[in-house]
């Protein structure tokens, strides 16, 4: 298997980010046992690549990820995404082999909401078509509280509902905040709570009043504290403290606040999962 690279990092976060399967402990195995070429020449040391760089992977033999349910239904299915995996459409510049819905795929389940790749948590997909757009109207009504857990840089200044507003910016995918109302800018709320400091760390929870594409990253990012492991909307200097290899951050519950009559059965049931990354700070 060749690949090649899109930015620069270590050889074991190229591994892991770019081959479904692939684990931190897999990569150091491979690496170890000269499996792994780096621009034709094989490497047994997590080196440095770059840009324009090819990789090339021997013998290894991707694992079908498992996806732990929840809960389900004869309408929907809740699963805990795990970091890593798309949710409906996979990112076609990696060799992520599965989305969600590709691994569910015997319940013909839909992805009703989103989490970017590298961002674990709970996903509702809908076992229906109808039942699916029903969802984009609970969505559209703001009927589901989704809450988010991140480990961030630094210790946060900004706590409670913070407003701004965000743009997303065609030519890098990427969005931009801005503190005041501005053409073609969307309003963004979004409440953080200091639930424990460390030393260079902290971790927060999150709720969301709206749900813009990149909002939690971006915004906390814009007030000072970027979410530990994104290099996209932070700084690629950034320390990490520990071996966890996805964003720092992780939807781990919601509450279900729903008025169609057919669906609101659900606001009796209790979803929440404990983010992956929590247990190696000590949480």
């Amino acid at each position: 298997m060749k690949y090649d690279v899109k930015k620069a990092e270590k050889l074991i976060k190229f591994l892991i980010h770019n081959i479904q399967g692939m684990s931190f402990s897999s990569a150091q195995k491979i690496i170890r046992l000269g499996k792994v070429k780096v621009n034709g020449n094989r490497t047994k040391q997590n080196i440095d690549v770059g840009v324009g760089d090819t990789v090339e992977v021997f013998d290894f033999n991707r694992s079908k990820p498992s996806i732990p349910i929840l809960y389900q239904d004869d309408n929907v299915i809740i699963v805990h995404k795990p970091q890593g995996i798309e949710c409906a459409t996979r990112d076609k510049s990696s060799d992520n082999t599965y989305s969600l819905e590709e691994l569910l795929s015997e319940y013909n389940a839909i992805v009703v909401h989103r989490l970017d790749r590298l961002t674990e948590g709970i996903v509702i997909l809908a076992k229906t078509k109808s039942i699916a757009t029903q969802f984009e109207k609970i969505f559209r009504s703001r009927e589901i509280e989704k809450y988010y857990m991140a480990c961030v840089v630094g210790t946060p200044k900004h706590l409670g509902v913070q407003t701004a507003y965000l743009k997303k910016n065609p030519k890098t995918a990427l969005v931009e905040i801005s503190d005041t109302k501005q053409p073609d800018y969307k309003e963004i709320i979004t409440e953080i709570d200091l639930i424990r400091s460390f030393e260079k760390f902290s971790i927060v929870d999150i709720k969301l009043h709206t749900g813009r594409t990149h909002q939690i990253r971006a915004h906390l990012n814009h007030l000072g504290n970027a979410v530990v492991g994104d290099t996209k909307y932070g700084s690629h200097s950034q320390e990490n403290p520990s071996n966890y290899n996805g964003y720092y951050l992780t939807a781990y519950k919601i509450v279900f606040n729903i008025t169609d009559e057919n669906l609101k059965y659900l606001n009796n049931i209790n979803i929440e999962i404990k983010p992956t990354w929590l247990e190696n700070l000590g949480g």
